[in-house]
């Protein structure tokens, strides 16, 4: 039998190879993962697994016939310095400087663990916290979400303070987790969740952020130009590793300057200025 301190250890290597992961990972996969750095027995990793479900640090989900482990979301996931998601019926105050986002568990948002959601949201943080753009404009910034899904992207940032956020989806099942997520966060009145095409948008936005694949960011470049102005901020998630370079070159090729790129597993964002 393993010492409590051994079996501390084991979960917390448990714990690592699963966020670590570019893949989810049965509990076959994840014998494996270990078993090839580390010396343990199948029955002890079993027994460090339960510990972790009982205690509500990972959770088994079924996909495509399979059992999958991966990190519970149902408690308060700190995403960054600043932004923790709290599941929308748990008590949580959150500490000094906390923008606390509570989220309904629904079909567009899943738990938040998707790596391009995180990345999202640090790059929200990362435009509040650049003194250029909150000095001038943060407090009373305009929002534009493409592909809003549950709408935690622009959630963030009008808890961050911007003025008001428009989130647009095709999708009527996220359009109405997004409008229900905008409500359990106080800011029904301030975010307007729209089935309407970008292409048809009118004025000018702060911030546009995007949490969307490649080939639709590319082909959004022209109307991103239309609808920024001088100073206007892109968050930019749902790249490739291997496709960042590229999307990154078009970007800043004219309009816009990159001022950060930040990556999670096999998954790349990026925040860039108009310039």
């Amino acid at each position: 039998m393993m010492f409590s301190q051994d079996a501390g250890r084991l979960q917390e290597d448990i714990l690592e190879a699963v966020a670590a992961s570019p893949e989810l990972l049965t509990f076959g996969k994840l014998e494996k993962v270990l078993t090839s750095r580390l010396e343990i027995k199948r029955d002890d990793l079993k027994r460090a697994v339960d510990e972790l479900v009982t205690e509500g640090e990972l959770i088994y989900s079924y996909k495509h016939g399979c059992s999958f482990l991966e990190k519970s979301f149902e408690k308060p996931v700190r995403i960054s310095k600043r932004i923790v998601l709290v599941p929308h019926r748990m008590k949580f105050s959150g500490g000094p400087g906390d923008v606390v986002i509570r989220m309904q568990s629904g079909i567009s948002f899943g738990r938040g663990d998707h790596p391009t959601t995180m990345l999202g949201l640090r790059g929200i943080e990362y435009v509040f916290e650049d003194t250029a753009f909150s000095g001038s404009r943060g407090f009373n910034s305009t929002v534009l979400d493409i592909g809003t899904g549950s709408g935690v992207l622009a959630i963030a940032c009008v808890l961050f303070g911007a003025g008001r956020a428009t989130g647009i989806d095709i999708d009527p099942c996220a359009r109405k987790e997004a409008m229900e997520n905008a409500g359990i966060n106080g800011l029904g009145k301030r975010i307007e969740i729209s089935d309407m095409p970008a292409e048809k948008i009118k004025g000018r936005f702060s911030i546009i952020a995007a949490n969307l694949r490649y080939p639709t960011l590319i082909s959004l470049y022209p109307l991103v130009v239309n609808l920024t102005g001088k100073g206007s901020m892109l968050v930019l998630s749902g790249i490739k590793i291997s496709e960042a370079k590229d999307l990154c070159l078009l970007y800043s090729k004219n309009h816009f300057i990159m001022r950060m790129e930040e990556r999670e597993k096999e998954w790349s964002a990026f925040v860039f200025r108009r310039i």
